[in-house]
């Protein structure tokens, strides 16, 4: 790789729908879930250099942060030491379930191990990219995937048509682990189902379990999602809140919704193909990563 800065997107992703077992013996819980990539973005820089730095713009910059976490997972299964210079810019809105911390380490692992001229089989960077965090791994491959287990298994779907939808950013996060508590005190759920909604209902929305646990951690979000619901066709938490996606609200109506609660932003977004990912995202030509 040249001395110049290499530059590659982090794109966020929604959950189309979002179904949640029981806890598990190993303190995660089994989910069944359908992601697809929307163009809301993060972007990351690398150089090369003899030591280590890392930056963030609007976020932690030390190994909190998970870009700067992939980046020491990598090096330590490489034997390598850290070197160069890894620089974040923020704009996914943290704590909505957009999973963009997730996606930040995804994309620096496929940048560092470039830098860094790391070479090793796909199921062992899936495998470091789970050990990071349970979305990592499918923001090794983006675009629609079903994904099960905790996370880290992740199967490719052929890509739906691009749509338009509107994400409600709510002027407030919300803790995954303080929603996943929320589920299990208020009776969790039995199993997954072995399919999902939406490829009976047509719909782009289906159901996410994780719903009434968000509601009871931030109250606040009934009303939203009442509010969604007389404005747009589907309107459904994605992952563990707090953003909402809005399918079908005319911008009218969306604009009259964000005034109505001071501090929330209504961010438009289109969902994109697993080739438009890839390359946005700074991955090689060839199939994706499969878990």
């Amino acid at each position: 790789m040249s001395s110049a800065p290499r530059r590659a997107e982090a794109l966020a992703k929604v959950n189309r729908e979002l179904r949640v077992g029981p806890r598990r013996s190993d303190g995660f819980h089994e989910i069944r879930s359908r992601f697809v990539t929307v163009d809301l973005s993060d972007s990351l820089e690398v150089r090369e250099g003899a030591a280590w730095e890392f930056s963030c713009a609007g976020g932690p910059e030390d190994d909190s942060n998970l870009a700067a976490r992939a980046a020491a997972a990598l090096a330590k299964a490489a034997g390598i030491p850290r070197r160069g210079a890894l620089s974040l810019e923020k704009r996914i809105p943290a704590g909505a379930g957009l999973g963009g911390g997730s996606a930040d380490a995804a994309v620096a692992l496929g940048m560092l191990a470039r830098l860094w001229d790391v070479s090793m089989p796909a199921d062992r960077l899936t495998a470091i990219a789970a050990s990071i965090g349970s979305d990592v791994p499918y923001f090794l491959s983006g675009g629609e995937a079903d994904v099960g287990g905790r996370g880290e298994r992740v199967v490719p779907r052929e890509d739906s048509p691009a749509r338009i939808i509107t994400i409600l950013i709510p002027p407030f996060s919300i803790s995954t682990a303080d929603v996943y508590e929320a589920f299990d005190r208020i009776g969790g759920s039995a199993a997954p189902p072995e399919r999902l909604e939406i490829e009976s209902t047509g719909r782009f929305l289906g159901r996410n379990d994780l719903e009434r646990a968000v509601v009871d951690v931030r109250p606040e979000m009934r009303d939203y999602l009442e509010e969604g619901r007389t404005v747009a066709a589907e309107c459904g938490v994605t992952g563990s809140g707090s953003a909402i996606v809005l399918v079908g609200a005319s911008a009218e109506a969306v604009a009259d919704l964000v005034m109505r609660h001071p501090g929330t932003r209504a961010l438009p977004a289109r969902t994109v193909s697993r080739d438009e990912y890839r390359r946005r995202a700074g991955f090689p030509d060839g199939p994706a990563p499969r878990a």
